[in-house]
């Protein structure tokens, strides 16, 4: 009987990495019959270079991630997807492959009777200023364009340079500015009403509990997957975070 819901985010999928793929198999196996829905929030993939690579060469190695969540979806369980920052150019086209709903970078969710905001979480990162004019310029429709209109392989030769270039960036920040700004998070949640959010992208699995108007209120961060999958199971009594 179905009775869960699950969220995942930040898996990374890479195939110079085959044991990532390996965790995620397994994962949807051990959740086969048993999720009402399966949220993915962002960066399932460790770079997706667009849609139109499902059925070229290039996109070979993720069919069967894209054939296990569609089998996952005809099953029954309610599958939904929010674009992170690795894989913004998962559109249309691979949302349909996979039997999924596309959903805006935020989105209030009914979770048991708990309003809870759900999201990929870097526009959270606010004092990584860097980061963030980098994403202003990869959401532009025209940056997009240009890029899709490249041959896979010159894609792929430009995410490894942009790659590159973020790790090293990395190394220079201060470990603070990649982390989310609290008034960033209380800003969104009194926004959207809420006392609940569930978010990715910090790589920093851990449920935070503080103050919002006089009252408790809830962030759950979802983890990265190296050595075991992490991800959240709600059900109508529990929440628990595995990592």
């Amino acid at each position: 009987m179905k009775n869960a819901t699950y969220f995942i985010s930040d898996l990374h999928l890479d195939q110079s990495h085959p044991r990532l793929f390996e965790l995620f198999y397994q994962f949807i196996t051990k959740i086969q019959g048993q999720a009402d829905s399966l949220y993915i929030l962002g960066d399932l993939f460790d770079f997706w270079i667009g849609d139109n690579v499902i059925d070229a060469p290039a996109g070979k190695p993720y069919l069967p991630v894209i054939n296990t969540l569609k089998a996952l979806s005809d099953s029954g369980t309610n599958l939904f997807f929010i674009q992170g920052n690795r894989d913004f150019l998962a559109q249309v086209a691979f949302i349909e492959r996979i039997g999924a709903t596309l959903l805006p970078d935020q989105q209030v969710v009914d979770l048991y009777g708990k309003p809870t905001l759900i999201m990929h979480g870097d526009t959270l990162c606010t004092d990584d200023k860097g980061y963030q004019r980098m994403r202003w310029l990869f959401r532009r429709k025209l940056a997009q364009k240009i890029y899709l209109s490249l041959s896979p392989e010159k894609r792929l030769n430009q995410v490894k340079g942009v790659k590159k270039v973020a790790k090293n960036q990395t190394r220079q920040k201060n470990v603070k500015i990649l982390d989310v700004n609290q008034q960033a998070v209380e800003k969104v949640m009194r926004q959207t009403g809420v006392l609940q959010l569930i978010h990715g992208h910090t790589h920093r699995p851990k449920s935070h509990t503080f103050e919002l108007d006089k009252q408790t209120a809830r962030r759950i961060v979802l983890g990265d997957w190296h050595d075991k999958a992490c991800y959240l199971k709600v059900t109508p009594n529990e929440m628990k975070l595995v990592f």
